[in-house]
């Protein structure tokens, strides 16, 4: 009976091992596929906004946003495990801040069809990376914005934050998916 058991005990834990990896695979293969389709969001984004976001050469305009997780390179931690736990925070955060973008856009450039299109896809692709994050690390952070009224150059500029640091985390999750996966499979 004990050898049973023992048998048992083994071929569960190489099932969870395999779901693990399997989680792991999937939560990159879903981050990949929001950064191929993300890849034209902010060159979209800047097109429709108008002089001087969409002239040639010019610079857009940076400021800090209040409650907008911002990709700070020096600040993250060395371990992937912690860098994907800030990045399920800023992918729970992104989605409100996005769904806002996407409710601004609606009013501000309501036939731009391809960028609302990008932005809804933007933000259902944050809500389901923040889903699976949230599985694979085992646990959930949910941190919402405090999104207040803003002026009309205000949130174009904001919205191109919030699309500047949706891509930057998502090439952050990325890279971090793929080491901790290559880890795995030692």
């Amino acid at each position: 009976m004990e050898v049973i058991t023992e048998h048992l005990v083994g071929i569960l834990s190489r099932s969870q091992e395999q779901d693990g990896k399997e989680a792991k695979r999937q939560a990159l293969l879903l981050v990949s596929m929001a950064k191929s389709q993300a890849d034209t969001l902010v060159e979209t984004y800047l097109s429709q906004q108008g002089p001087p976001f969409s002239d040639n050469g010019a610079a857009v305009p940076q400021s800090k946003i209040k409650d907008l997780p911002a990709l700070e390179q020096s600040s993250l931690p060395s371990s992937p495990w912690k860098r994907l736990a800030l990045g399920l925070g800023a992918f729970s955060s992104l989605s409100e801040w996005l769904a806002s973008v996407l409710l601004w856009q609606k009013s501000l450039n309501p036939k731009a069809w391809e960028l609302l299109n990008l932005l809804e896809i933007a933000e259902n692709n944050s809500r389901a990376i923040s889903s699976n994050l949230t599985t694979l690390l085992g646990r959930q952070d949910i941190s919402t914005p405090s999104l207040t009224t803003l002026s009309t150059i205000k949130k174009k500029v904001a919205g191109y934050m919030v699309c500047k640091s949706f891509y930057e985390w998502l090439n952050q999750t990325e890279r971090d998916l793929v080491i901790i996966l290559a880890e795995s499979s030692v």
